[in-house]
């Protein structure tokens, strides 16, 4: 997975000729759960115009193309009805293990009924849930921000009906070095999948899943917003597709255009902007420099629909963090925005544990140098009572919120605890027990020195 957006003259097509088919079929007479749980698959296909001659000229694909079109990708969506005979948990049990993760996360397994949290989350839990199950694209076309919008608006078409649109982000693919990856390499890839669905809508619910409310108006405003991204990415790209064209006879050199109007440079530039700071976001998720947190933060408020002032106050906030800073003070300033971006604020203004490499400071305290006076958040970071220590924002599902309670220590605190670092210790094993103060820019070069240096083997 990329970590930022690839430039538009990469993509194999013009995004604006795609098409979602929608195929679901099944039998007159139900049978086992068919009458509860409903499968679609959604093609994505790029369709071939009649008046555009591809570079080496037309073939036979092309013709069919411009009837059929070319799959270059799919979803799988599934829709549990409700009051049917079935129990809804035993249905999604009986189709997939990835169907029963997310189900028994919001349905009762016994009754198959929604749980009280769910019906607290969702402004109006009656009806059909449906659960966006996989999202593919074929290579040539990832990393151009496409899966969230051929989501979002296969998700406008099927979610008639149901109270709640259901996710839970993970890797669908691995790496070819899939023994290579590790735990820290699949947390902040999932972290960056999850705000891509975050951009169409989905807030965290619980234990990773993530829901979108049709009833609310936030996922219609994002909706507009990822399909005027799709607009400037085709208007991008089209430059590219005129310059392949083929002409039937030899041309001369066409004149140099025009210079832009004064104020059509300015708009273009403007654009730009707008698209560089869209991509540039994503590279900072799991970074561990302060001089990221502003651009995080910036990100994570244009994707999502927070309230504009609480938003200014957030960002206010973040810019006046220094190293010395107490975060637990500015996170009890910020307690009554949104849930959703006060763990974005949090998770601006610190890293979670499995961003950070600790090992080469555990094998020799020495070489903390600048990062001793590291500030680290969690809870029960000293473990004086029984129950587990979590970090702060996004990291995981149990991390705590910035505030007062929280327990603070310097990084080399919190390396004397040798009682924190044992196997069956207090560390939560999803976010690994705590969070830092990102690092300042002296620290961050210390840190690459320091962890960019040969290590001895640990036994």
């Amino acid at each position: 997975m990329t970590a930022s957006r690839r430039p538009a003259h990469e993509l194999p097509g013009d995004p604006a000729r795609l098409r979602l088919v929608y195929t679901h079929d099944h039998p007159i007479e139900p049978y086992d759960f068919e009458d509860t749980l409903e499968q679609w698959h959604v093609s994505v296909r790029l369709f071939h115009s009649e008046e555009e001659e591809c570079p080496q000229g037309c073939s036979e694909a092309c013709e069919r193309a411009i009837e059929e079109g070319t799959e270059i990708g799919y979803l799988l969506l599934c829709r549990l009805r409700d009051y049917t005979a079935d129990n809804r948990w035993e249905a999604a049990d009986a189709e997939s293990a990835d169907l029963e993760s997310i189900a028994s996360t919001v349905l009762a397994p016994r009754t198959g009924q929604y749980t009280d949290a769910f019906d607290e989350a969702i402004e109006c839990p009656v009806g059909d849930l449906l659960i966006l199950d996989r999202v593919f694209l074929d290579k040539p076309w990832r990393g151009f921000g496409l899966g969230p919008v051929l989501a979002a608006e296969a998700i406008r078409r099927l979610s008639g009906g149901c109270c709640a649109v259901a996710a839970e982000p993970g890797m669908a693919e691995w790496p070819d070095n899939r023994e290579e990856v590790s735990e820290s390499y699949r947390q902040q890839a999932r972290r960056k999948i999850a705000a891509l669905w975050e951009s169409i809508g989905f807030t965290h619910f619980q234990d990773g899943v993530y829901l979108l409310d049709p009833a609310l108006r936030t996922p219609g405003d994002l909706l507009a917003q990822r399909r005027e991204e799709l607009l400037e990415l085709s208007q991008a790209y089209r430059p590219r597709a005129a310059s392949l064209a083929i002409v039937s006879e030899p041309e001369p050199e066409p004149e140099p255009e025009p210079e832009p109007e004064p104020e059509a440079a300015r708009g273009a530039v403007t654009s730009a902007r707008r698209l560089q700071v869209r991509e540039g976001w994503l590279e900072t998720i799991g970074s561990v420099r302060a001089q990221d947190t502003l651009l995080y933060l910036q990100g994570r408020c244009q994707q999502a629909g927070w309230d504009s002032h609480d938003k200014r106050t957030a960002l206010a906030l973040a810019a006046e963090v220094t190293n010395e800073t107490d975060l637990r003070e500015l996170g009890a300033q910020i307690q009554d925005v949104h849930f959703g971006l006060h763990k974005a604020f949090a998770d601006a203004v610190t890293f979670s544990a499995d961003s950070f490499d600790v090992r080469p400071f555990r094998e020799d305290p020495s070489r903390l140098g600048p990062l001793a006076e590291v500030w680290v958040y969690g809870s029960n970071l000293h473990g004086r009572y029984t129950g587990r220590s979590h970090g702060v924002g996004d990291a995981c599902q149990h991390a705590r919120s910035l505030g007062p309670r929280l327990e603070r220590v310097s990084l080399a605190q919190l390396l004397e605890l040798e009682g924190f670092w044992q196997w069956n210790g207090p560390r939560c094993s999803f976010c690994s027990g705590w969070s830092g103060q990102r690092l300042t820019e002296e620290q961050f070069t210390h840190y690459l020195s320091a962890t960019a240096a040969p290590r001895t083997a640990v036994p």
